[in-house]
């Protein structure tokens, strides 16, 4: 008998966890400008953009963005193969446009451009 609740214990923790990591999860976004990415209100999502620290290339989010509508989370680098991560929540409906440029030392290379739509 122990060992059947410890079995069902042990089944239902393995569950549990799939559900709270489900949760947990961002969308991706990916598409540039003039494509729109849409997100529910409450949504967290990431944008991953390559980055090489060998080469001293780094990008830089732009601190212009409604932080009524998007709010940033934090970046987060997974090496020079992954690149970086940077994670948002869509706070309410609006759109709004999210610029990260990358940087070579002090010189800006590029700007990738965002446009999110945040919807009910």
């Amino acid at each position: 008998m122990i060992n059947k609740v410890l079995l069902r214990g042990e089944k239902a923790i393995p569950l549990f966890l799939f559900f709270i990591l489900g949760a947990c999860t961002h969308q991706i976004i990916e598409k540039e400008s003039p494509a729109v990415n849409e997100i529910k209100a409450g949504g967290k999502f990431t944008i991953i953009l390559p980055e090489n620290h060998v080469e001293n290339y780094y990008w830089k989010l732009n601190d212009n963005h409604n932080k009524t509508i998007i709010d940033y989370i934090n970046a987060a680098w997974h090496g020079n193969e992954k690149g970086v991560y940077y994670h948002f929540t869509a706070v309410k409906p609006g759109t709004d446009t999210l610029r990260l440029t990358l940087h070579k030392m002090q010189d800006s290379v590029k700007t990738a451009v965002y446009i999110i739509k945040v919807s009910e």
